[in-house]
């Protein structure tokens, strides 16, 4: 492809996240496997195909927004369950905060590989949560769920409510993958290298 048809995908990529960044905020939250099926468009690389940043030449180098507070090897002895990203609101729903402009960058090749949850001692990284998304869980494939789908769909964290008897309710938060899509998203689209290289 030339590189005017790959700055065009690009573009193209960039409008599928915005959308479905915004179906998800409007309510639909399983809209988050799309975002993991264009971050995989975006980023990953395999023996048979190419990742978009790897053909625009840019995968070493581009600087990609990261809200990532804490690292795998900073984390105390001792803790099972832990969502790396900064910013988690818990209520009704457990969410992410909005971000804006102006957060540290890393370049885009550690950015896929780098750690955001941590879940029974086991990190999982970027590519892991997208991956998983995308190719088992209906993203762009629908498959049985691997060991990393299975974690994240562990309903360790617990949402309580009452209801109209007064009574406490509490369940189970599954689709724990869902939210940290969507906060992918916005990392992205918080980028200013990767939203200059679309335009």
């Amino acid at each position: 492809m030339t590189s005017f048809e790959l700055h065009k995908q690009l573009t193209r990529q960039l409008l599928f996240l915005r959308n479905s960044a915004a179906a998800y905020d409007a309510g639909h939250k399983e809209e988050a496997v799309r975002i993991a099926v264009g971050v995989r468009v975006l980023c990953h690389d395999t023996r048979f195909s190419h990742s978009l940043m790897k053909q625009l030449g840019v995968k070493n180098t581009l600087q990609l927004t990261t809200t990532v507070k804490v690292r795998g090897d900073q984390i105390p002895n001792g803790v099972d369950v832990a969502e790396l990203m900064g910013g988690m609101t818990f209520g009704e729903s457990i969410e992410y905060t909005p971000i804006d402009f102006g957060l540290p960058s890393i370049p885009c090749y550690e950015w896929w590989v780098q750690p955001v949850y941590l879940i029974n001692g086991h990190l999982l990284c970027r590519r892991d949560v997208i991956l998983a998304a995308a190719n088992k869980d209906g993203g762009a494939h629908v498959d049985s769920p691997d060991v990393n789908l299975d974690a994240l769909n562990e309903g360790f964290w617990l949402t309580t409510k009452i209801a109209e008897d007064g009574e406490k309710v509490s369940a189970p938060v599954v689709n724990n993958h869902f939210r940290m899509l969507r906060r992918f998203a916005d990392e992205l689209l918080h980028s200013p290298d990767l939203l200059a290289l679309a335009h």
